[in-house]
């Protein structure tokens, strides 16, 4: 069978960055619009989660269903790779991509796709990435930017993107005082790198606390008033609150400021192709971020010139191409059909 004639299935659960995984691979092969199904627990509490699929999702029968008239399965995760196995062992003709299995669902699977900073065991099935692979494309982000270029039209000048995590073990925003000065220091430096004019397009994120959102607007009010600094910012959960800029805030803006706390959105903003800051709170610096399989990350994609700690100078160059993992990862998924099957997509 050919790749391009196969019956693609996603399977996924309720995590936004699992989905956009699988949705970017997909998409990467050809696939733009795959079928897709969530797997919904039942009411049982999340520790029972290791049980059979089919004692502890409510919909698998629904999931069996679609997978018997697929050719293809691709999930991220450990709980949707987890579906995968069963569904392999039961019809071992399915072609199966995991993305962030865990150790023990590795061998089943014909692809298995981890991060270099997960330090993976080499194997055949293996695909190793720098980074996380995501659904960012250039034709994505334009079609978003054009979406929101109204809304945006009223921010001009040099434009900032600026995603903001929150309290984590692995860095990022730990205090309110944290996100107030993140944005007065970016303040700071756009009133003295860019006085012509300049903007900030602001996204937090759920795990963002009140109190730091209640900083980081006291901030921006400030900003705007000394500096007549304008900005967009959403938040997720917000009733009045839009769709999601966030595609569209990779599009227009000339760099991005990320929290050290999320290597998936550090990967994001890399793979635009825009110049990315790291921030990882007041007096930090890159050897401060743990664990340190995010600093050898944060490390090679800085030596690669995709990257700067945040030392207060926008002054990166853009890179010469985006980060591409999820293109790298397409073509080895590729590659391990024609081998299996004989046949190129």
């Amino acid at each position: 069978m050919e790749l391009a004639n196969a019956r693609v299935l996603l399977v996924v659960d309720d995590r936004a960055g699992h989905r956009s995984q699988s949705l970017g691979v997909a998409a990467a092969l050809g696939f733009n619009n795959p079928e897709m199904l969530q797997l919904q627990p039942g009411n049982l509490p999340p520790w029972l989660k290791w049980l059979p699929p089919a004692w502890y999702y409510r919909n698998w029968p629904d999931v069996l269903e679609a997978a018997q008239r697929s050719d293809m399965l691709i999930a991220a995760g450990s709980a949707p790779s987890r579906a995968l196995v069963v569904l392999k062992r039961q019809r071992p003709a399915l072609f199966t991509v995991a993305i962030l299995p865990i150790r023990r669902q590795r061998g089943v699977h014909d692809v298995i796709s981890l991060p270099a900073h997960d330090a993976p065991r080499p194997a055949p099935n293996l695909m190793v990435t720098l980074g996380n692979v995501n659904a960012i494309t250039p034709e994505k982000l334009a079609l978003e930017g054009q979406r929101w270029a109204k809304r945006l039209a009223h921010l001009r000048g040099y434009k900032v993107a600026v995603f903001i995590g929150g309290p984590s073990r692995h860095g990022g925003l730990k205090t309110p005082g944290d996100a107030a000065q993140l944005i007065t220091e970016l303040a700071e430096a756009l009133k003295a790198q860019y006085p012509q004019g300049a903007a900030l397009l602001i996204t937090t994120s759920r795990r963002t606390t009140p109190a730091q959102v209640a900083a980081l607007e006291a901030a921006l009010g400030a900003s705007l008033a000394e500096a007549a600094l304008p900005c967009y910012l959403w938040q997720p959960g917000n009733p009045t609150a839009r769709d999601n800029p966030y595609l569209a805030y990779l599009h227009h803006c000339q760099a991005v400021v990320v929290t050290a706390d999320s290597s998936s959105m550090v990967s994001e903003a890399c793979s635009s192709g825009k110049p990315t800051y790291l921030w990882g709170g007041a007096g930090q610096t890159l050897d401060d971020v743990r664990p340190e399989k995010f600093r050898q990350l944060y490390s090679i994609l800085a030596q690669q010139k995709r990257l700067k700690w945040w030392d207060g100078n926008l002054n990166l160059p853009p890179p010469s191409a985006p980060l591409q993992e999820t293109l790298r990862l397409a073509g080895f998924i590729r590659g391990r059909w024609l081998r299996r099957f004989g046949v190129e997509g």
